[in-house]
Order: C-alpha cells, then sequence, then structure tokens
C-alpha cells in the first residue's frame, strides 16, 4: 500500500527592503541608493512537528525562521540575465530611449542586487518543498511588482533547480506604466556579441504553480509543483536574487522612489 504524504511545518524568512532611488537617469538603466534599507520582520508559526527548518549558516543552528542579513553592497541597478550566471546591464542609450549597448556585469551581481544564500533541512523524512502562499507578501506596489524578478537556486543532492520568477501574479500590476527600452519585447538578453545583446525569450514563470495547498487544520498539503525534493536529515542550499529586470517595459523612471516588501515562506511537505 502507497504511503499517503502528510504535511510537514513550515521554514520562513521575512526581509522588508526599501528601495530609494536617485539621479536623473532615463528609461531602464538607473540607478538606486547605496544605502538600501534591510530590515527584519517577525514571523508567526502555528501548532505541529516541525520537521523543515531553515538557517543562513549550514554550520549553524536551524531554526524555523530565518532573518537575512544586508545583502547589496552597492548601487541596485537594473540588469539582464536567462539563467542567474550571466548578467547583462546596459551603458549606451540612442535619442529614443532605447538601450544599444551592454557590458557584463556578472563580477559585481552582489553590487546591484539583492543576494545571497540560505539553507533548508528536512530532519526526518524526504520532503518536496513548495511556496507557502499566506507567507508571502511583495507590497502592493504596481510599478514594483511588474519590474521586479526573483531568481532562485536550490542545489540538493537530486541535482540543481534554477527558476526565474515574475511577480505579476502575487499583486494587482494593472496601474504599472510600461515603456520600450530595448529593441525586442519579451525578452531578457542571454549572451553578448561584443557590446551588441543577443536577445531569449524572458524566462519568468508565476508562483502560483509552486503554492502548497492549504490542508485541514491550516496545514500544508503537496502543490501542483515543488521547487526540490530534500532528502530525509539533507541540507539544501538555496541561493536567490531580487533584481530589477532591465529589459522589461516596466522598468521605466516610474518605479524609481518605490518601497518594496520582500516577505517569502517555505511549506515542506513529506514524501516517500
Amino acid at each position: 500500500m502507497k504511503k499517503r504524504s502528510l504535511p510537514i511545518w513550515l521554514s520562513v524568512f521575512w526581509v522588508l527592503l526599501s528601495l530609494m532611488a536617485v539621479g536623473g537617469a532615463t528609461y531602464a538603466w538607473f540607478t538606486f541608493n547605496p544605502a538600501t534599507n534591510v530590515e527584519p520582520m517577525t514571523s508567526t508559526i502555528s501548532d505541529g512537528d516541525v520537521a523543515l527548518l531553515i538557517s543562513t549558516d549550514p554550520n549553524a543552528e536551524f531554526t524555523e525562521k530565518c532573518v537575512l542579513p544586508q545583502s547589496v553592497s552597492g548601487d541596485l541597478e537594473p540588469i539582464s540575465t536567462v539563467d542567474l550566471e550571466k548578467f547583462y546591464g546596459a551603458n549606451l542609450q540612442n535619442r529614443q530611449g532605447i538601450s544599444v549597448g551592454f557590458e557584463d556585469c556578472t563580477g559585481i551581481v552582489n553590487d546591484v542586487t539583492i543576494h545571497g544564500t540560505l539553507y533548508l533541512e528536512s530532519l526526518k523524512d524526504n520532503c518536496a518543498v513548495y511556496f507557502n502562499r499566506g507567507g508571502m507578501d511583495f507590497g502592493n506596489d504596481p510599478q514594483m511588482l511588474a519590474a521586479l524578478r526573483l531568481g532562485m537556486k536550490f542545489t540538493t543532492r537530486k541535482g540543481t533547480y534554477v527558476y526565474v520568477f515574475s511577480l505579476n501574479d502575487v499583486g494587482d500590476v494593472s496601474g504599472a506604466t510600461r515603456a520600450q527600452t530595448t529593441a525586442e519585447t519579451n525578452v531578457v538578453i542571454g549572451s553578448l556579441d561584443g557590446n551588441k545583446p543577443n536577445y531569449v525569450a524572458d524566462p519568468s514563470i508565476g508562483f502560483s504553480d509552486y503554492f502548497a495547498v492549504v490542508g485541514a487544520g491550516r496545514l500544508p498539503m503537496a502543490g501542483r509543483k515543488s521547487l526540490c525534493v530534500i532528502d530525509a536529515n539533507e541540507i539544501a542550499t538555496v541561493e536567490y536574487w531580487l533584481y530589477l529586470e532591465g529589459c522589461d517595459e516596466n522598468c521605466i523612471n516610474a518605479v524609481q522612489e518605490k518601497e518594496a516588501l520582500l516577505q517569502l515562506s517555505f511549506a515542506g511537505v513529506t514524501v516517500e
């Protein structure tokens, strides 16, 4: 008889990001204040056995919640990536405000994104990891929701899983302003030929398929797709990037002087 999947508990990390822009740059490729403020928020959990735990240090104690440290060391700037391996930024625009020249900024990614690493541990059973919808919040500013991306890389014994999430389906983006700033639309930069971009289709996806289902007693049950599966007693590495996708038509001057909230929550469900 097949063992039925049972819910186990949540791991949570919450961060408040206050992003204040400066300068008079135009369109997609502008600069944010380097003194980006990252403040922890408090979290709450319900009753239940904790089997999925979280930490920012694989050698430290794992707990039910995690506070992320300051993770940007310079200016937060619009960039473009297809795979979270190479990152590109514009360095030349024409008179129409279309970016026509780009450079590789992979070496300064820590200066231009909110970037860091956390760790998830499954204590008892093999664990499928999902997002917990009830614990997630990205604020309600349409322009920021439309322009931001959340990149995530999960590394487990079973393999590496890379995602780029659009925030369009976690809030109302109907009030966001758009303007074309690259030669093509619905694309990101996959590589460069000199300083000329090679565009590829935007890889970003929505969150909804990766949410856990709320079961009896509001405990998480398996959703449509898991982010990864962690073996019992395994520590998985989760790398994350919060960034402005510079090729997005919503990533224009209107996104400056906005505030964005980042609040993420993971749910774990046991599997055979």
